[in-house]
């Protein structure tokens, strides 16, 4: 099983211990982690005003990433799994707002909330069997 991966920024400076172990334990378990290329801070805190597009941009990039990969997007990190998830949900829910994130980033293919976000936990619970 692969997953397209969004370390996050705490996990490529002050937690590299975790992203390390992470990696290793998704490893012996069977699953690849594809780290995202040219991923983006996702920002760690979700943006609550309606009309504030720019920060959800890095989000929905990273979203847009692995819906075109054909995956699901796993992140450890539960900064980024919150707010990925909830700009995710943004865009699959919320038609204004997916009309100003698809209309500035002028995509090839609009995005409309399609990938699955999943925290690692939820990745050993669920594909793996283990109970958190």
């Amino acid at each position: 099983m692969t997953f397209d991966y969004y370390p996050g920024c705490t996990l490529k400076t002050k937690a590299k211990e975790l992203d390390i172990h992470a990696r290793s334990a998704a490893e012996a378990l069977g699953v690849k982690l594809e780290e995202l290329t040219d991923w983006q801070c996702c920002g760690a805190v979700y943006p609550m005003a309606q009309d504030e597009i720019a920060t959800r941009l890095s989000s929905v990039r990273a979203l847009a990433a692995s819906k075109e990969n054909g995956r699901d997007l796993l992140t450890l990190c539960s900064a980024c799994h919150h707010v990925i998830k909830r700009v995710n949900n943004d865009m699959r829910t919320n038609e204004e707002i997916r009309d100003k994130v698809n209309n500035y980033m002028s995509p090839e293919t609009e995005y409309h909330g399609e990938t699955k976000v999943v925290h690692y936990l939820e990745m050993l619970r669920d594909t793996i069997g283990f109970d958190t």
